[in-house]
């Protein structure tokens, strides 16, 4: 059986959240927004750059990583929908 890859593991967890859309642009913008959110949370600094803004995340290290293990597993917890206070952030409804 073939590994699935990030965007077939993104599918399978924007089945159970509402803050995922399952769309291959949507992944594309949550795939750069986690490389923003993983590089701030290696530094351990609460504020990251997205499309030019400058945002103050509510989210800690360690959500930021359950989520990207989320991402990196394909496998749905509750700690995923925490993607929601991006999406406040960001003004947008989901990913």
């Amino acid at each position: 059986m073939a590994t699935p890859t990030p965007y077939e593991k993104y599918i399978l967890i924007s089945e159970h959240s509402r803050f995922a859309v399952g769309t291959y642009p949507a992944f594309i913008r949550l795939k750069e927004l986690m490389f923003t959110l993983i590089q701030m949370a290696n530094k351990n600094a609460n504020t990251y750059t997205y499309n030019g803004e400058v945002y103050v995340s509510r989210l800690t290290n360690s959500e930021i990583h359950n989520i990207q293990e989320c991402l990196d597993t394909g496998k749905y917890t509750s700690q995923f929908d925490k993607i929601k206070y991006i999406c406040v952030d960001l003004g947008i409804r989901c990913f």
